[in-house]
């Protein structure tokens, strides 16, 4: 009996790899809740990972975006890559991305999401507690792990239902920027509000965020920050969460 060669070897595997992926884009989309956080569901899916649709995507059991549909893009394969249009809706804003997979693996391109940030707050043990809510909006031209991919998200409005006589209570800019372990991130206010916030850190590709936010209350409105203000532990200049 013949050996089997090198080169027969690796047809064999490319072989075995291209079912693998075919059967994987082949399940019924409705699967992928069995690979997901147990604070985030798809609703409703149809279809396959090549086409379909699901009428929600929910995370601590606020819905983030409705209506998304996605839709493979053959072209992609004429350059190397797999890709997909997506579109969905929040906040009666249309979103839109585009999910690409190829050599330099996963990103999204042309981003313009816009979603609701309570679910968000919720899901940051730091600020669970504080009823923290509002819209949020983020863009980049090339998302990805690649160093130097950037993405802005503009947080405004940001209020919190321990504080609702101030709406807004401060609308934000955050700047994130790819480096070699992960994420740096920059926030700066966007615009005048109840409590200027100002922070910068990290967030390793693997493993937890860490950084500083400093948070600035107006004198005007101290006294009705209060509640808030009594869970931040206070500083000389201010406030300041570490994490």
């Amino acid at each position: 009996m013949s050996k089997i060669t090198q080169s027969q070897r690796r047809i064999w595997l490319a072989a075995g790899g291209v079912f693998f992926l075919l059967l994987v884009l082949r399940m019924p989309v409705s699967a992928i809740n069995w690979l997901l956080p147990s604070n985030v569901n798809v609703v409703q899916a149809h279809g396959t990972l090549w086409d379909g649709r699901a009428s929600a995507l929910g995370l601590e059991g606020v819905v983030l975006q409705q209506n998304l549909r996605w839709q493979f893009l053959p072209k992609a394969l004429l350059t190397g890559q797999l890709a997909w249009q997506l579109h969905s809706q929040a906040l009666d804003t249309q979103n839109q991305a585009r999910l690409v997979l190829g050599l330099g693996g996963l990103a999204l391109e042309q981003v313009e999401v816009t979603f609701p940030l309570e679910g968000i707050f919720r899901a940051i043990p730091q600020v669970a507690q504080w009823g923290l809510g509002g819209r949020a909006t983020l863009r980049s031209a090339h998302l990805s792990k690649q160093i130097g991919a950037q993405a802005e998200l503009l947080l405004d409005p940001v209020f919190s239902q321990l504080v609702p006589s101030l709406m807004p209570m401060t609308t934000l800019r955050a700047q994130f920027s790819a480096v070699a372990d992960g994420v740096t991130w920059q926030i700066s206010p966007a615009g005048a509000s109840a409590i200027a916030v100002n922070g910068q850190g990290q967030l390793a590709w693997r493993g937890a965020a860490h950084g500083t936010v400093n948070l600035n209350p107006d004198e005007k409105v101290r006294q009705q920050l209060a509640p808030l203000l009594m869970q931040v532990p206070a500083t000389a200049e201010g406030y300041q969460i570490k994490f």
